[in-house]
């Protein structure tokens, strides 16, 4: 009677308690993959993994450096993981440790070079854009606009387009200390389509019809997980639904 009223009690508090909660994934870095591919699918993740996510979109850089430093389960990049070591590295020495990383690739996306809708400076060559984001070319006249300044918007360093379009597009040149840094990609398109005489860089999660985009120019970024040695299970299935959802 005592054992079975013991079980009885103890199945009564089990029952009340309900459900265990879903294990929390700490998902920081790159915004680019955040807005192409975490956020917009997060409810969907969530219910294919049975976890839930806490989704930190503060840079690719950023997202390894709370990744080694055990804030993050996960990090998301948007760069090659050298391209990206390299760079936080070279602004702050030693800054980031990349042993023991592993790149687990989800996909990838097209970044293309925008404008304002109202400049004439539609039809860019490769070649003038590398001009213009480097600061070799400052006037949009040079290039069949108006006689206005030319105004480059990028991400700030330590973010995955940014990283790609230095990288690949500019062929490792600097971009232009005149350049005005935003804090996340969705940002650099806002300042495009509100300023004349702005030039930015954006993907299909970010542009719109607000923007104009060059076309011919392009960049390809690739998305990826990065994880602290081989992905534990949870980690791999997020990686494993984060995959299902990316673009191709």
């Amino acid at each position: 009677m005592t054992r079975n009223f013991i079980f009885a009690a103890a199945l009564g508090v089990a029952l009340m308690a309900g459900p265990a909660a879903a294990a929390e994934l700490k998902v920081h870095g790159s915004s680019t993959v955040a807005t192409n591919v975490v956020t917009p699918n997060k409810a969907a993740i969530e219910k294919e993994t049975g976890l839930t996510l806490a989704v930190v979109p503060n840079g690719s850089g950023n997202g390894l450096k709370d990744l080694v430093a055990g804030k993050a389960d996960v990090a998301m990049i948007s760069a090659e993981l050298k391209t990206e070591v390299d760079g936080a590295n070279k602004t702050n020495p030693g800054s980031l440790d990349a042993s023991g990383l592993v790149v687990n690739p989800i996909g990838s996306i097209v970044s293309r070079i925008i404008v304002n809708p109202n400049n004439p400076a539609k039809n860019l060559t490769t070649e003038q854009v590398k001009d213009i984001f480097t600061g070799k070319i400052a006037s949009w006249k040079d290039v069949g606009g108006a006689d206005q300044p030319i105004l480059v918007v990028v991400e700030q360093p330590g973010n995955g387009g940014r990283a790609v379009l230095t990288s690949i597009l500019l062929g490792g040149a600097e971009i232009t200390a005149k350049a005005r840094p935003m804090n996340a990609i969705a940002q650099v398109a806002q300042v495009v389509a509100q300023a004349p005489n702005a030039i930015g860089y954006g993907s299909a999660a970010t542009i719109s019809s607000a923007v104009a985009v060059v076309q011919g120019v392009e960049v390809r970024q690739p998305l990826s997980i990065i994880t602290k040695g081989a992905p534990g299970a949870d980690a791999k299935k997020f990686i494993e639904a984060a995959a299902k959802h990316s673009p191709k």
